[in-house]
């Protein structure tokens, strides 16, 4: 068996300072399976074929969207008139602030759910944009285009803010998407959008399953299927980013921190920020 071809950062992206790119293959053929380090959005924007993310082989079409992660191996085993466009970027390097991005289940959805539960739903929970909605999309991607490509200063700034438009403006059209099988990837992002919304509150297991309208036992093993962890253990993690945000940037005292992520207890809190940062509050303030 042949060796999976990985395409490297300075392949793709010919300014090291901005790992953000386009690419438009008008005529796409058929391709062996590859993989990368960056994240892939992929826009269809003409045609069908097949997509294959390792062993598992889908059918794509005019329409459709998909995020292929990093360190995925995917290719295209069928192509037919195939039309598509990669946007490329690596989220990290470009330090991309999502606010309150993350309140909104379409952007879970599309992000972080249907990738890892692609395979168990056959590919069903995929977005597919209507043509007024393909058509705003290439729209945003074109004016992200050019300032990837221009010299004026500020083009950096000004494609990464396009990408956010773009990113923002397809979270919200997977929260619009009603069909049966894109259910249970928006039940999950549901859930993922309320923890972001109510971190701070005193939330229970039976609580995220009213908002998921699952049961108990559906809703851990789905959970943890996307994000390895349970909802409360996620809930945690949520708590103590947001108490290391307040840590850094505000002098309140870490008691008063501490109750206003959602920990009654601050002995709890300092024991659970030691365990998840390595460190506690006090002395990560002090670094």
């Amino acid at each position: 068996m042949s060796a999976v071809r990985q395409i490297d950062n300075h392949q793709v992206f010919p300014d090291p300072a901005l790992r953000l790119a386009v690419m438009r293959i008008p005529e796409h053929g058929t391709s062996g399976q590859h993989s990368h380090t960056f994240h892939e959005l992929v826009l269809i924007v003409d045609g069908h074929g097949k997509h294959a993310v390792g062993n598992e082989v889908y059918d794509i079409e005019t329409g459709d969207v998909f995020v292929v992660l990093g360190d995925t191996t995917h290719g295209y085993p069928e192509a037919d008139k195939l039309s598509l466009i990669n946007v490329l970027y690596d989220p990290v390097h470009l330090r991309i602030p999502l606010a309150d991005l993350g309140s909104l289940p379409g952007y879970h959805a599309l992000f972080t759910v249907e990738p890892s539960l692609r395979r168990q739903h056959s590919f069903q929970n995929r977005l597919r944009l209507s043509i007024d909605q393909l058509a705003a999309t290439t729209e945003l991607v074109a004016e992200a285009e050019v300032e990837i490509h221009g010299e004026r200063r500020g083009h950096r700034f000004m494609a990464v803010t396009h990408l956010m438009r773009l990113l923002c403006y397809l979270s919200r059209c997977y929260s619009q998407m009603e069909t049966p099988a894109a259910r249970p990837v928006k039940q999950i992002s549901e859930v993922l959008g309320y923890l972001e919304r109510h971190y701070a509150e005193p939330l229970t297991v039976e609580d995220l399953t009213r908002v998921a309208n699952m049961s108990q036992s559906s809703l851990m093993r789905q959970f943890r299927a996307v994000l390895g962890r349970s909802p409360i253990d996620h809930l945690i993690r949520l708590r103590i980013a947001r108490a290391r945000h307040l840590l850094r940037y505000t002098n309140d005292p870490i008691s008063v921190i501490s109750d206003a992520v959602g920990f009654t207890d601050s002995n709890y809190f300092s024991r659970q920020f030691r365990k998840i940062a390595g460190i506690s509050p006090r002395d990560f303030r002090g670094r």
